[in-house]
């Protein structure tokens, strides 16, 4: 008997320091800009992208996941402190001067930060936050590498850009290796990071943010080769959505400031798309290339991986290149989360989402605690198979020139927009769109669907009343200056 309790205190020694010694989970976390659900994984049978297809067949693929606003700046930092737009006042960025967002909005624990508290080794390489708001070096990080500004690779080219910037064309293909372009870069430099990184008893929260594919469309030329662009599509509905409000369409079109006709022809049409293609699988190429590392370095079995996209981009839909609306094409983004472990639901999921739900999710998977700023709500239920779904809508929004704020409600059926004067809290417009019959909104029925307009007016009601708003000066303050 006394032998057999020896024996029982042995092992009951080397569980504990096996679970002392065990460590936490890693965190890998892929930003990618303007890219839309086009993938493979989401069912587009054009676009080549191995890579996140594979990623999305062992993970969970969140068909309904939304941004809370299709702005580049705002939604990078609503992802990145878990809180809403209109909480922390934050509505667009400038060129000059660049802000640290961190100065005005302070006590608010961002998700790298959080990981950092908790004993992880907090690395960026790219495009995580707009750094027109601030990179947030002091907290957020232990080591930054931005480097996402990086465009073209043709001398000629970028001294005509410096030259004239309106001028500067929106491709480009040149034949040369992966990592002259500024995503091979640094996914090279995330690589290295994950080779030689001093303490590899460390966990780490490792966020690479992929620049493409933001206009300029330019990636290497071997990754336009896998296209035929006579067989590129062209988009489905160039017309935009009737009975549509003043306010449902931006006035900022992004693809004028590159060298194109106005309207854009066919041929530019394909081009573009063409270039938008190359993009989504140059990207694709990286992601591959980082998850061969991590597995090499013997930590995939061990790392949450999420990818995410901070916002849509119509490709030629409605006869537009630009993000800045309320609109599904625009909202709508990629997510895909997979766990290391405990994760029951694999496949795609139909629940409604939120970006805003990354940052309690991502404390939930690593068992840490989810900071209080957090205003979303975490996603393990779903992703450990105990529930379908977590909440019943999603909320997006957009400023509008002379104070008008739009804030877009998206349940299963329906995308409902009530625009507002923010002095008057007025609703000025509104508009209804049912989404059954597909992704894209055609047709304002606010006025032939009464009772839904009121349920989800009502619904909206409720969504405002209960969300904190930022009672301090809004950014930027004149809302005409907000791309």
């Amino acid at each position: 008997m006394k032998s057999f309790n020896i024996i029982i205190s042995v092992l009951a020694l080397t569980l504990q320091l096996q679970a002392q010694n065990k460590k936490q989970p890693n965190v890998l976390f892929i930003a990618i800009d303007d890219m839309t659900t086009e993938l493979g994984v989401y069912g587009n049978k054009e676009v080549i992208s191995p890579n996140i297809d594979k990623l999305g067949k062992e993970g969970a693929v969140f068909m309904n996941a939304y941004c809370q606003q299709a702005l580049c700046g705002p939604s990078r930092l609503s992802v990145m402190t878990g809180m809403r737009p209109e909480t922390l006042g934050v509505y667009g960025m400038k060129k000059k001067p660049k802000i640290e967002w961190r100065d005005t909005r302070k006590g608010i624990v961002s998700i790298p930060e959080q990981f950092r508290k908790n004993g992880y080794y907090s690395a960026g390489f790219g495009k995580i936050y707009d750094d027109r708001l601030g990179l947030d070096k002091e907290y957020s990080w232990d080591q930054m590498t931005p480097g996402w500004k990086g465009m073209y690779k043709n001398e000629e080219t970028k001294q005509l850009a410096k030259k004239d910037f309106n001028s500067r064309p929106a491709v480009e293909a040149m034949d040369v290796e992966d990592g002259k372009y500024t995503d091979g870069s640094n996914t090279n430099k995330a690589i290295k990071f994950l080779k030689n990184r001093e303490d590899k008893s460390q966990p780490f929260f490792l966020a690479v943010g992929y620049a493409k594919p933001h206009l300029p469309f330019v990636a290497p030329k071997k990754y336009w080769d896998m296209y035929d662009r006579d067989k590129v599509s062209l988009p489905e509905i160039t017309t935009p959505p009737e009975g549509r409000t003043e306010y449902t369409l931006s006035e900022y079109k992004e693809i004028f400031s590159y060298k194109v006709n106005n309207p854009v022809t066919e041929k530019e049409v394909k081009e573009l798309r063409h270039g938008y293609l190359a993009c989504v699988s140059f990207v694709d190429a990286q992601i591959g290339k980082l998850l061969k590392a991590l597995d090499r370095e013997g930590e995939l079995e061990n790392t949450i991986i999420v990818l995410w996209g901070d916002h849509g981009f119509k490709l030629g839909d409605y006869s537009e290149w630009a993000k800045a609306t309320n609109l599904e094409l625009d909202t709508r983004v990629p997510f895909i989360v997979k766990l290391p472990k405990g994760q029951t639901f694999v496949g795609k999921t139909e629940a409604i989402v939120e970006l805003v739900d990354l940052m309690p999710t991502l404390c939930d998977a690593a068992g840490i605690e989810t900071p209080d700023n957090a205003q979303g709500e975490s996603l393990m239920p779903i992703l450990t198979g105990k529930s379908k779904d977590v909440k019943d809508y999603a909320v997006s929004l957009y400023t509008r020139p002379k104070n008008v704020l739009g804030h877009s409600l998206r349940n299963d059926d329906w995308r409902y927009t009530e625009w507002r004067d923010t002095k008057t809290g007025e609703v000025i417009a509104s508009e209804l769109y049912d989404m059954t019959d597909g992704k894209i909104e055609q047709m304002n029925v606010v006025k032939e669907e009464k009772k839904v307009a009121q349920d989800l007016s009502n619904e909206l009601k409720n969504y405002l009343d209960n969300t904190k708003r930022w009672e301090g000066p809004v950014y930027p303050a004149n809302q005409d200056y907000i791309f």
